[in-house]
């Protein structure tokens, strides 16, 4: 076989399988990666409401005792 013949072959193949990969594979994981970048940012919003209402909390107790 020719070894002109089997990187042309290879070539092809290499074209192929980025055609197929960019075409089936890459688009359902990138909305699977925005889907979880999406979710972090609401835990991580989640996370600093927490910590802003814990701060108020304390605040509210120190108040309290303040006036106990």
């Amino acid at each position: 076989m020719n070894i002109n013949l089997m990187l042309l072959m290879q070539a092809i193949g290499f074209g192929l399988f980025i055609w197929f990969t960019a075409r089936f594979i890459w688009p359902p994981l990138m909305r699977a990666v925005e889907t979880r970048q999406k979710q972090i940012a609401e835990g991580l919003a989640a996370g600093e409401q927490g910590r802003q209402s814990l701060v108020s909390a304390e605040k509210r107790i120190a108040d309290m005792m303040t006036e106990a």
